[in-house]
């Protein structure tokens, strides 16, 4: 109940319900609306991207592993020829052989020890 000491306008301004107030809210701008989709369409592009990176260097690396192991592969047949090469040579260069190729074809002989000569540069 309100009080009859009070005036009676200002009776009438207790008994009314307050109007309530409406804040108006404030107008977003383009760029607020945008904001948060540019940056998350930025995101999901990087992650993309690093993703795509992430598959080419994987790539990458299996490829060049491979031929590596193509290249260790020729590396060791190389070697191994290498070795058979100079087993060979040693063969044909050995002085018995050279001794019986001299004899043979070029009719050379080894000289008596009589026959030796030693030149001495005076």
């Amino acid at each position: 109940m309100i009080p009859f000491s009070i005036p009676f306008k200002d009776r009438l301004a207790i008994k009314q319900k307050p109007k309530q107030q409406t804040k108006e809210l404030p107008m977003l701008e383009l760029g607020q609306l945008f904001a948060p989709l540019v940056s998350g369409f930025l995101l999901i592009a990087f992650i993309f991207i690093s993703a795509l990176a992430v598959i080419y260097t994987a790539y990458d690396y299996r490829r060049l592993f491979n031929q590596h192991q193509v290249l260790v592969r020729q590396s060791d047949e190389l070697r191994i020829e290498w070795g058979q090469l100079l087993l060979e040579q040693s063969a044909w260069g050995a002085n018995n052989r050279v001794e019986v190729l001299a004899e043979q074809r070029l009719g050379m002989k080894m000289p008596k020890a009589n026959e030796i000569r030693l030149a001495i540069d005076e």
